[in-house]
């Protein structure tokens, strides 16, 4: 009852942080970002990188870190291509940025299927839109991985809600949504369950 009433409470607190499409339209990602991304530096902050870097926070996630790894994963080709996207953190803006590759700039506005664990963005039984990565989710405050490894999910009709291991399809569509790190969408898809947990 108690993971429940957390689930919640962190749901809600997601849901509040979003705001719905109609009131702020991602813009496509500038062609800017395409061409050099061979020649950005992989990312060097954020949950997954993160090795300890004697910050309370970067101990905890490094913990974290090394505690997902010993749980079950997602192993799907496509987690491989979309991680080839370069990701960094702007200095003067503090956003993160992206550059996609040839190879997942040639899959925007495809269809496409992808297997991965569900984190729940909203605080009902049955939801429309969450997030998948292919780690299992550890801690509902942190990200369940780098911005890389992570797709906003936006489902046609709803499914339960859950830290399932989902198979989605959808249309692909890269975003450009520094402020939350997320870079990849499926739009108007349709998800099963794969493996429930409990």
């Amino acid at each position: 009852m108690r993971a429940a009433a957390s689930l919640i409470l962190a749901a809600a607190l997601l849901a509040a942080c979003d705001r719905p499409a109609a009131e702020a339209p991602e813009a496509a990602p500038p062609e800017d970002l395409a061409a050099p991304w061979a020649d950005l530096p992989p990312v060097a902050t954020g949950p997954m990188a993160s090795q300890g870097g004697g910050l309370p926070v970067d101990e905890e996630l490094a913990a974290e870190r090394e505690l997902q790894m010993t749980l079950p994963r997602a192993d799907h080709p496509l987690w491989r291509t979309l991680s080839a996207t370069r990701i960094w953190i702007d200095e003067p803006t503090q956003l993160y940025r992206a550059a996609h590759p040839p190879e997942v700039r040639r899959l925007d506005g495809r269809r496409v299927t992808l297997r991965g664990y569900m984190l729940p963005l909203e605080a009902t039984t049955r939801i429309r839109h969450f997030l998948i990565s292919p780690y299992t989710p550890v801690c509902l405050f942190h990200p369940p991985a780098e911005p890389n490894e992570v797709v906003e999910v936006r489902l046609s009709r709803p499914i339960e809600a859950g830290y399932h291991l989902v198979e989605v399809t959808g249309r692909l569509r890269l975003a450009d949504n520094g402020e939350k790190g997320l870079f990849f969408v499926l739009d108007r898809a349709s998800a099963r369950i794969a493996q429930r947990i409990e």
